[in-house]
């Protein structure tokens, strides 16, 4: 399945309620390997995006256990300081700084957090740009480049932290159609590089050709977990087939 046995996240029994009551996460189980790319489906509100989060404690969650490249995450904020250090985040909305270049969003926390030579950063910086397609956009600001190409920095940036898991919160729902492929070409690129992957997304074409295993998440719980051929052509469940019906 992967290049490794070694398990990258372990979360079991996660439950998390909000303060007005509403029980977003029941019970939930995943693990994922060392280069394996998960993606997690489900309809709106079934939790898969408050799960993907709990992974580098921007939700929290009161049962359960969630245990990151051998870090587990609790109350202690060493704990999910060093969780974040090796875990990069891709939002739906990019999150660029709109003040600082395309270069300074990439170099700023890597100077700051990882206290690494500003002239080192710059140049993976710009080898990370060169790799997302982007690279003679070093020195614009966010607000001339398209949504494509702001979300492809955004990936750079996380990447300029060398993480070893790549989190995806439904990084292309909020691009123009025709932007959608620039990006996901290059999510396809680091899975072949063996990146661990988490990705929501609703991108049936990305998630069979490139997920080693699919998610369907509802209600809080995980439905069905399978390969992407089993889950696409013959889901085990009948939730997994009416939303896959409603999906394609």
């Amino acid at each position: 399945m992967t290049s490794s046995n070694a398990v990258m996240i372990e979360a079991r029994g996660v439950e998390k309620w909000y303060p007005n009551g509403f029980h977003a996460l029941r019970g939930v189980d995943l693990s994922v390997h060392q280069g394996e790319v998960v993606v997690i489906m489900g309809p709106s509100g079934s939790g898969k995006s408050t799960f993907l989060r709990t992974f580098n404690a921007l939700e929290d969650f009161q049962q359960g256990s969630i245990v990151v490249d051998g870090i587990a995450l609790n109350d202690d904020l060493r704990q999910i300081d060093a969780v974040r250090r090796e875990v990069g985040m891709v939002f739906q909305q990019f999150n660029l700084f709109p003040h600082l270049s395309v270069l300074e969003n990439l170099t700023l926390a890597p100077v700051l957090v990882r206290k690494l030579s500003k002239q080192a950063v710059q140049r993976r910086a710009l080898e990370l740009l060169d790799r997302v397609g982007i690279a003679e956009q070093a020195h614009k600001y966010p607000g001339q480049l398209s949504g494509g190409q702001q979300q492809r920095v955004a990936i750079a940036r996380s990447l300029c932290m060398e993480p070893r898991i790549m989190l995806f919160d439904e990084p292309t729902s909020a691009l123009d159609p025709e932007m959608v492929q620039e990006v996901l070409e290059v999510m396809q690129g680091l899975a072949q590089d063996g990146m661990t992957m988490v990705v929501v997304s609703h991108e049936v074409r990305f998630a069979r050709k490139v997920a080693h295993r699919v998610v369907l998440m509802d209600a809080g719980v995980v439905v069905e977990v399978a390969p992407p051929e089993q889950f696409f052509s013959n889901p085990q469940h009948e939730r997994s087939r009416q939303f896959l019906s409603q999906i394609s």
